[in-house]
């Protein structure tokens, strides 16, 4: 079978598109969706997306526009309302007049991994400003409410009662450099003094590590695998 040169095309016209829509919608009753974007040349998913936006948008949905900015409302309702089982990705986005599943479906993972998109406020919550004396063990309990537990720097700086300055650089010491860094080396400021780390200590705190970014790809792999079944449900 000959293949169209423009079938794995990524930038069509306005008008193409939605001519190819009106089209569809004019024969959908007699012919199957796959067998039509076959007959014009253009993939399946293309076609699908460009039906989603003119559903939701009419013609204006194919029209390039520069990018929209979405409301702290707009994503705490979004995203709640699908995580509460409202509907489907492609139902929700079309409620809340997103101009893809794509957008709604980042901000899931957002949520999955930083809940902030949820749990923000706009109004700020008043943190830690000082900075306080901490041993090696708080240091990892910081960085782990952080990166385990999905908690926010701000939530962290509140819990523990360290400065916001302080449980950020924890973070990025240990994304970068590992557990093992935090220890004080050379005395840094906020540090209480300990003994320096043995070999063997090191190498507790490596298997710690491994463990806890273990636990967290375990929980990605999970949700992904609940999206993934989720999708295919649509």
């Amino acid at each position: 079978m000959e293949i169209r040169r423009d079938f794995f095309m990524k930038k069509y016209e306005s008008e193409f598109k939605i001519k190819t829509i009106k089209d569809y919608l004019k024969v959908k009753s007699k012919i199957i969706f796959t067998e039509y974007c076959r007959s014009i040349g253009v993939n399946p998913i293309t076609v699908r997306g460009w039906l989603t936006l003119f559903q939701a948008y009419g013609e204006e949905g194919l029209i390039p526009q520069a990018p929209k900015k979405y409301s702290y409302e707009t994503k705490i309702q979004a995203v709640s309302a699908y995580l509460n089982g409202e509907g489907t990705l492609k139902e929700i986005s079309i409620k809340f007049k997103l101009r893809s599943p794509k957008q709604l479906r980042y901000w899931i993972i957002q949520y999955n991994n930083d809940k902030n998109l949820i749990k923000a406020t706009p109004v700020r919550k008043k943190v830690v400003t000082m900075s306080k004396k901490t041993t090696l063990e708080e240091r990892i309990e910081v960085v782990e409410y952080v990166t385990l537990h999905k908690h926010s720097y701000s939530e962290a700086s509140e819990h523990f009662k360290v400065s916001y300055q302080q449980v950020r650089n924890w973070v990025l010491i240990v994304k970068k450099q590992g557990y093992s860094a935090l220890a004080d080396k050379r005395g840094r400021r906020g540090y209480i003094k300990e003994k320096n780390l043995t070999e063997v200590d090191k190498l507790k705190l490596e298997n710690r590590q491994l463990k806890a970014e273990l636990n967290k790809r375990n929980a990605i792999e999970a949700f992904e695998k609940k999206f993934e079944e989720i999708q295919r449900g649509e």
